[in-house]
């Protein structure tokens, strides 16, 4: 280590010398590609031989756990539980929308609106979607040459016989 410091140490007043010799005649050393590329990887093998391996810094993190106060330990606990019931509060919220008949790609922006407002999550997406119906509204494309308007139909047996062999897994 000592070995280490004296050699970079070295190298720093060689290059510093190099400086101020470049910066007297207007002209720096340069280097090659090649030198460049050896200066870079010797400089980042120093630096890598003094960092810990896998398995010490393993022992290192079960170490400082066991060092722990038991009320850090209680504090840890209860920040884990904190951010799972705020992933199954947004979980229960976005099932919520999603049942309401909000379409998938507006999910996200109904929750933001609606856990805005005040009060009452299942309230508030009631009214919210109440009041903007466009984010329930099925889309319609209409189809050119068609002269009737897509699902209704003259008769209206034939509608319910659809919805018949519809709900009994029937074409």
């Amino acid at each position: 280590m000592a070995d280490e410091a004296e050699k970079t140490a070295n190298e720093q007043e060689v290059t510093q010398q190099e400086e101020a010799q470049g910066t007297g005649e207007g002209q720096g050393k340069t280097f090659t590609q090649a030198e460049l590329d050896r200066i870079v990887s010797e400089r980042l093998a120093r630096e890598r031989k003094n960092q810990p391996d896998a398995d010490e810094l393993k022992a290192y993190r079960e170490w400082k756990k066991s060092q722990q106060t038991e009320a850090e330990k209680a504090a840890e606990r209860e920040k884990a539980l904190q951010a799972a019931e705020a992933r199954a509060l947004t979980l229960e919220r976005e099932k919520a929308i999603i049942l309401a008949g909000v379409k998938g790609e507006d999910v996200d922006y109904v929750m933001f609106k609606v856990g805005k407002l005040e009060g009452d999550f299942g309230d508030n997406l009631k009214t919210f979607l109440a009041e903007n119906s466009k984010f329930t509204e099925p889309e319609t494309t209409t189809v050119d040459g068609v002269k009737h308007k897509p699902g209704a139909s003259a008769d209206p047996d034939e509608d319910l016989v659809r919805a018949m062999r519809k709900a009994a897994g029937l074409k």
